[in-house]
């Protein structure tokens, strides 16, 4: 047994085979379906119902039968197909994806798979390789300006340049720390691995959120520091007797500015001119609501016209009916007596003699005779009829009336709206003009006049109270320090690995009005469009509004209530989300392309969305329609924003056009100046300053009121 026991050993292989390995489906069974079967069988593109996009949707199947059997590869239908042994060869010749029949190899692994069990890959953490980005990426993919104007983002790859516009001046570059700390990047001036796709101040402009990919930042703007002073050749201050300021320049001695009020007096107006325009817009609105009143009332009192002049004919229709019906009643009763005299006399004629003239005069009165009958039925339908159009008309007269008194009424209560909106009107408008008058008055004399270290601000000290500030560029009034602003990372939303709560690339950014929740929109292209909304006290996730889009979020925007929350995707639609519920009330669609940006107007009625078809269209939130359809673009529609409260749209395209349209589609202006693709839009809150970023890296500010380019921020 000794000798004999090893040979039995060294023989056995043949006797207990060794079970062949596991098969990575990642690895070995995927690429060769993702190029050849998925390309039709995915979640955008389901052909006949199926989805190969997961062994559990293959094993679900579609509208034929289960697609694969664990442990059954021979009988699983796709097998089958794949090998042209079904019903169905698959792929199909001359399909347009480019797609081939599986080699012998890749049949024998598909089916060796499925008799293992079919099973999925072991869930992998993706471990991504950082590094650098390429040197001379400089397009501005996205830009944001402070809701008071005085600060503007743009980024250029993951570079974010913050700039005050005042001055027009850059006061720092975004520098994640950590970042340096990996070694990957020796300067400063680094905000994110991989290119920033999206930008959002607060409402209060105390924070900036930075989107990228999985990842977005919040960076938190510090209070301003009491500026250092330092004696300046280029300027000279002095104030007059009426206390304004006249900044010069000291050599030559031009006026640069007349200064005659401060921060918060220009605040004020600015507010109470926002109050103003939005109160116009409503006056507008409820003239629009009149007349479209009045043209219902109109209408109505047009139909119950027309519904008394039919019930009339109804009337004398029944009359002439019902007149009819006594000679025909009349003529059945004579034909059928006639008919009956006939068969009478016919019986008596004897069987062997028959008299064909009484037969025929039999026949013939029996056919009068139901002539007759036929004539009366007739006229007895007509009569029904008659009377049931009598009532049909007394029912319409009824709900016409009822109708017309309600729209009459409608009538009524807009011009009685229409007076409150004017009153209100008129109030805003006294108030702007009232608190205008004190920018001539508000100023008080100066302890003394002194210039920032850094040149940019005239700043004049007070007996009491804050220092007040202005730009030495053009004497704007600005916070004092805000020059030399600094800003730090507070937190991150997301991880920027596999593990993160935010898909992809984190496309839009959107904050609520009251400043309380961050709404980011991701997507996992051609799978996935994701919303997320995050509480920025604690920075944690509250809602995830997966797959609410079928493609990339690439537009989000907060209805000005803060109750509804406007997205658009690469799904070519527009869908509205009520937060209360979290459900979708409203899906825009109409948009032949990319869905690039939305916007709502300040009284929250409208809704613009611009696309890559070249194309914006305007929706009416009150009506559920499409309210009009506006081009003249030749290339995308990046980016789209209402100005403030009036009804006027900003819009960017890829045709280096920048022009302000009405809802209605009508052309306001066009601001000159662009002379590359513009790839991001974004407008102060009150709309006076419209800012465009584009592919060469150029940040340009004009001045919605002139159209005048007021500066150019070069890269």
């Amino acid at each position: 047994m000794r000798i004999i026991l090893p040979f039995i050993i060294l023989n056995s292989s043949f006797v207990m085979a060794a079970a062949p390995a596991p098969i990575d489906y990642d690895k070995q069974v995927r690429p060769f379906l993702k190029d050849n079967c998925i390309a039709c069988h995915n979640k955008t593109t389901t052909k006949g119902g199926l989805n190969m996009e997961t062994p559990e949707l293959m094993a679900k199947g579609g509208e034929s039968d289960k697609g694969i059997i664990p442990g059954k590869g021979a009988e699983s239908v796709m097998y089958q197909a794949a090998a042209h042994t079904w019903d169905s060869e698959m792929p199909p010749k001359g399909n347009k994806v480019g797609a081939v029949n599986l080699t012998p190899e890749q049949l024998a692994l598909f089916k060796a798979w499925i008799d293992q069990g079919a099973k999925a890959s072991p869930k992998k953490v993706q471990i991504i390789a950082w590094e650098p980005l390429p040197a001379g990426l400089q397009s501005i993919y996205a830009i944001a300006v402070s809701p008071q104007g005085d600060f503007a983002a743009a980024a250029r790859a993951n570079q974010i340049s913050i700039y005050h516009l005042p001055t027009q001046s850059l006061v720092t570059k975004l520098t994640d720390e950590t970042l340096l700390k990996t070694g990957l990047y020796k300067q400063p001036g680094v905000a994110h691995r991989d290119l920033v796709q999206s930008l959002a101040f607060s409402p209060d402009g105390t924070r900036l959120a930075t989107g990228s990919f999985r990842e977005v930042k919040l960076w938190k703007r510090s209070a301003p520091a009491a500026p250092a002073f330092a004696p300046s050749a280029k300027f000279t201050a002095t104030q007059e007797a009426d206390n304004s300021i006249k900044l010069t320049e000291t050599t030559g001695g031009k006026l640069i500015a007349h200064i005659k009020s401060d921060l918060a007096a220009e605040q004020a107006v600015a507010q109470h001119n926002l109050t103003a325009v939005r109160a116009a817009l409503e006056v507008t609105y409820q003239n629009e609501a009149i007349k479209k009143a009045e043209t219902d009332a109109t209408e109505q009192t047009n139909r119950l016209k027309k519904a008394n002049e039919l019930a009339e004919l109804a009337k004398k229709a029944l009359e002439d009916k019902k007149k009819d019906i006594k000679p025909k009643e009349d003529a059945k009763v004579a034909a059928e007596k006639a008919a009956k005299e006939i068969a009478d006399q016919l019986a008596k004629v004897p069987q062997d003699k028959p008299d064909e003239a009484l037969k025929k005069k039999n026949t013939e009165a029996l056919e009068k005779a139901t002539k007759a009958v036929a004539d009366l039925k007739l006229a007895q339908e007509a009569f029904t009829r008659a009377e049931a159009a009598i009532t049909d008309t007394a029912n319409e007269i009824k709900l016409v009336t009822e109708n017309e008194k309600k729209a009459k009424q409608t009538v009524v209560d807009a011009k009685a709206r229409l007076e409150v909106v004017k009153k209100a009107a008129e109030k805003a408008n006294a108030d702007r003009d009232l608190i205008a008058k004190t920018l001539t008055t508000g100023l008080k004399k100066a302890k003394s006049l002194q210039f920032s270290a850094n040149g940019l601000e005239l700043i004049a000290e007070q007996d009491s109270g804050p220092p007040l500030a202005w730009s030495t560029v053009n004497g704007k009034p600005i916070a004092p320090g805000s020059t030399s602003a600094t800003w730090t990372l507070e937190r991150s939303f997301g991880t920027g690995d596999g593990k993160s709560q935010i898909t992809d690339r984190a496309n839009s950014l959107a904050f609520s009005p009251d400043g309380k929740t961050l709404a980011i929109g991701s997507g996992e292209p051609s799978r996935s469009g994701d919303i997320t909304l995050w509480d920025m006290a604690t920075g944690k996730l509250t809602t995830n509004y997966a797959e609410r889009h079928l493609d990339s979020v690439f537009a989000l925007d907060f209805s000005p209530d803060g109750k509804l929350l406007a997205s658009g995707g690469a799904d070519k639609a527009v869908r509205i989300t009520d937060l209360s519920t979290g459900k979708v009330v409203k899906v825009f669609e109409g948009h032949t392309h990319h869905v690039l940006g939305v916007s709502w107007r300040a009284d929250g009625r409208l809704l613009a969305s611009s696309g890559a078809d070249n194309v914006v269209k305007v929706w009416d939130w009150t009506t559920g329609d499409r309210r009009k359809s506006v081009d003249g673009w030749d290339k995308e529609v990046t980016g789209i924003h209402y100005l403030g409260a009036a009804d006027q749209i900003a819009t960017s395209a890829g045709d280096n056009k920048l022009r302000l349209i009405t809802s209605d589609g009508g052309e306001v202006k066009q601001l000159a100046g662009a002379t590359a693709f513009l790839q991001s839009l974004a407008t102060t809150k009150s709309g006076d300053v419209v800012l465009g970023g584009d592919q060469d890296g150029n940040l340009r500010e004009w001045d919605v009121a002139t159209a005048k380019e007021i500066a150019v921020f070069k890269p």
